[in-house]
């Protein structure tokens, strides 16, 4: 099953665009459901079971890298990580509330916090949890489980130590989902790293890349694309048999870093035969926002294209090191009869082959990911897409909606 077809599955989900493509990374994954404050990411659990099913799972939802956060996640108790999974199921919000923002300061000083505790520093306590509005007002710091709201100090910012209890709340969440994941497809999941193992194996000894070497050469990557060089961040890396199968047919390792506390990820997708690189994404959901304020009207989307594919080929030349010549490049963006551009343009650069490289940007230029595709393959996603989405936007509007493909 191509990665395609889940990426229509959760095209009918309503998250923002960079949402869903964290959610089809963590459904792939099986392991790592980030972002728990997200709804549609809290959905990933239970969709995951079916992921499952279809072949899509790579690797044990256990694979935490950091061995003093696993050690520690290892130690709570299993009745502990049973009620923190029945809390994310009761809870009917769209992600987690905040009673005030975080100031610049109390931002600066957990992304610090993230990367010691990553090194074994751990909260002294734990963050307070109550059921009610009343008993929240009590606290100056506390968790509210009914609502998922985090009620932070009114008066005051909040302390190293009340940080890392929060960035340990977060962990906990996350694992206890992973844990619940994996004793359900334990078995499954088992057989499939079995059958993976021999695949590496045979591929490698064939003249492929181990995962050792796909590490080195995402890493190179993550310095060259994102001038990122992955201090502070938690690493991982697996086999993703599927993440390939629209990228000219082959395997590949995913390697990623994360900062959970922050909400950034930086995923790459290296081939396992040549290591290729096969695909590149980043998502800060900082930059939500900045998407959208770039993003134009119907009548002014045509007259940007020229600058966004210019920006597209010096990104491909000079950050991803690839100097070729193409027979055509196209580009493609969204527009629906209620008069609105999705906030996202493709630019595909063709070769004579029929392989292309394949940049998805923001309407002021940024490149958000690269992928190496088919252009078939792509025509045939878009069109699904296409249609995913009219019927998506025909359901919430209560009328018909249609969502067009504009090509250049």
């Amino acid at each position: 099953m191509k990665i395609t077809t889940l990426k229509q599955a959760v095209e009918q989900i309503e998250l923002e665009d960079d949402r869903k493509q964290q959610m089809i990374r963590e459904l792939k994954k099986g392991r790592k459901i980030y972002s728990v404050h997200s709804r549609g990411l809290r959905m990933a659990a239970a969709f995951a079971a079916c992921i499952l099913a279809m072949g899509f799972l790579s690797i044990p939802v256990r694979a935490l890298v950091n061995s003093l956060v696993l050690e520690r996640m290892e130690e709570v108790p299993k009745e502990e990580i049973q009620e923190t999974v029945e809390q994310l199921e009761a809870q009917h919000v769209g992600g987690d509330g905040y009673t005030r923002p975080y100031t610049e300061a109390e931002k600066t000083r957990m992304e610090a916090l993230n990367e010691q505790y990553l090194n074994g520093i751990f909260p002294e306590g734990e963050i307070p949890q109550v059921d009610s509005e009343e008993e929240a007002k009590t606290y100056e710091f506390c968790f509210l489980t009914t609502a998922s709201v985090f009620y932070l100090p009114a008066g005051r910012e909040l302390t190293d130590e009340e940080i890392l209890q929060k960035i340990d709340f977060e962990y906990k969440r996350n694992y206890a989902l992973q844990e619940q994941y994996y004793e359900e497809h334990a078995e499954e999941i088992a057989a499939k790293e079995a059958a993976e193992r021999k695949e590496i194996e045979q591929t490698v000894e064939a003249g492929g890349v181990t995962e050792e070497q796909a590490v080195e050469i995402a890493t190179e990557y993550l310095q060259k694309i994102y001038g990122v060089d992955g201090n502070g961040m938690e690493l991982s890396h697996y086999y993703d048999a599927d993440a390939a199968a629209t990228i000219v047919g082959e395997p590949a390792y995913c390697v990623n870093w994360s900062d959970i506390i922050n909400h950034r990820f930086y995923y790459f997708w290296i081939r396992i035969a040549d290591g290729r690189l096969a695909g590149a994404t980043h998502t800060n959901e900082q930059e939500r926002e900045q998407l959208e304020s770039a993003r134009p009207t119907i009548e002014e989307a045509p007259d940007k294209i020229a600058h966004i594919k210019e920006q597209a080929e010096r990104f491909l030349t000079d950050n991803v090191g690839i100097q070729e010549s193409y027979v055509r490049v196209r580009s493609c963006y969204q527009t629906t009869s209620e008069g609105s551009v999705r906030t996202l343009v493709d630019v595909l650069f063709v070769r004579e082959d029929g392989e292309a490289h394949l940049l998805e940007c923001s309407w002021d230029g940024i490149v958000k990911s690269y992928s190496l595709v088919t252009e078939e393959d792509y025509e045939n996603q878009k069109e699904k897409t296409r249609e995913v989405m009219s019927t998506r936007y025909t359901e919430e509007y209560g009328r018909e909606v249609t969502v067009e493909n504009v090509w250049d």
